[in-house]
Formats: structure tokens, sequence, C-alpha cells
């Protein structure tokens, strides 16, 4: 089963390293321009903060994509209190609602870190799936509450290695697993300095050329791209297999 989901987080760049939003004003467009010409939809993880200071571009990604939620501020939610992490959930969910007019349905933890308080606050606040957690780390289960579980495959750098190391990993991944999630970020299509060398690597238009040509392979190898919250449908129908 050849299924990808190709996950987008659109944040600041580098939080918390860097203050600027460069990715958002200038990777963002450019990464839309490039899912159109593939013609993939993806499903975009978006924080409150970025709906608000860019509306009009969340609502351009909304026409197309699926739009979920990435928390407020990006902030590490596994460090708050039970209450705290449900307000500022509730109140990111809330902002990209109003800025959308559509429902949200999933949910992706800054830094993949979530705890069972997030688990507990997604419930509450009827969230369908949740997809904090990945494969590459170990993490809280969140089977025992009402969300389908959706685990991230590869880190974003992954991306940006060469495509002649990368696309023989997504071979594997292809042939093995039911489902492959993808993971990006907006900032990733602008040259980032200063920070950590796994966040600053082969940025800007390197990173776009080779996820250009990575979803040119997938493509040309009969790969089905699917948004989480289809995935996450079919989970919960028990017609797709559970993917933790």
């Amino acid at each position: 089963m050849r299924n990808i989901a190709l996950t987008i987080d659109v944040e600041q760049d580098v939080p918390p390293s860097l203050g600027t939003w460069r990715g958002v004003e200038n990777g963002l467009p450019t990464l839309l321009e490039l899912l159109s010409k593939h013609d993939i939809r993806a499903t975009f993880f978006i924080t409150g903060q970025v709906a608000e200071r860019f509306p009009k571009l969340v609502k351009e990604i909304s026409r197309r994509h699926e739009v979920a939620c990435h928390g407020y501020r990006h902030e590490r939610i596994d460090k708050l209190g039970a209450r705290e992490q449900l307000r500022i959930i509730d109140l990111a969910t809330k902002t990209l609602v109003n800025t959308t007019g559509l429902k949200v349905l999933g949910f992706r933890a800054p830094n993949f870190k979530p705890n069972v308080h997030t688990f507990e606050a997604l419930e509450r606040l009827g969230y369908v799936y949740d997809a904090s957690n990945a494969s590459y780390k170990i993490g809280p289960n969140a089977n025992r509450f009402k969300l389908a579980e959706i685990p991230n495959t590869l880190p974003s750098s992954f991306l940006r290695l060469p495509p002649s190391l990368s696309t023989r990993v997504l071979h594997l991944c292809l042939v093995a697993l039911p489902l492959t999630v993808l993971d990006f970020h907006v900032w990733e299509v602008v040259e980032i300095k200063g920070v950590r060398f796994d966040c600053r690597f082969a940025t800007g238009e390197v990173a776009l050329h080779r996820l250009d040509s990575v979803l040119s392979y997938l493509l040309n190898k009969g790969a089905k791209f699917m948004q989480m919250q289809e995935v996450a449908g079919l989970i919960r129908a028990s017609v797709f297999p559970s993917v933790t």
C-alpha cells in the first residue's frame, strides 16, 4: 500500500531560536505553488499565532488543503499543566476555526512532545486524531483516548537529504508500511543561519529542489497522497490498518 501523508508545520522560523516569519511570508507561497504543480493535497499544522498574523494565507491554505492545529505560539505543551493545555489548545482551535470557517480535526504538539493531559484536552475539545507522536521517539500512548493516533514516520530534515539517499529509504517505506507520514516546515525553504546544524543544513533553494524531486519520485512510484483527516476517518472506521 503506497500511501503517503505529507504534513507541513506552519510556525515562526525555527522556534524558539528565531523570532522571524520569513518561512510564512516567503516559504509558504512557494510551497503552495509546488503542491499545486504536483496536484498534491497536504495537511498543514498551523499555530494560532500564524492564523492571527497571516489570516489571508491561512484562508488560502484551507481552500485546497487540510488545516490542523499546532498549538498557539508553538509552546512546549508538555511542560504545561492540564488546565493551561486545555486553555491554549482551545484558543488555538477557535482562532483557526474563525479564520477558515472550517472544523479542525487534528492536532500536532510542538516538537512532537505531548503528554497525557494533551490527549485529555483533545478528547474534551472533540478532536478526531492526534499526530503528536513520532516513530523515532518514545512518546505517551494515546490509544485509551477517543483519538486516532497517526505518528510521524521520518523527521523533517530527512527531506533535505540528497534524493539519491532519501528515495532509497522511501522505497522501503512504500514496500513495508501501510502509511508513511512525512513532515516539513515552511521555514525550510528559506535559508536559515545561526541555529543548530540539523535545522540549517540544506535549507533554502536546495530544500525546495530536493522536496520537488522527492515528490516527483513518489508520484512516479504510484504513491497515493492522503490528508491526515482521511487517514483518521479510515482508522476509526476500521477500514485502514492502525499505523501506531
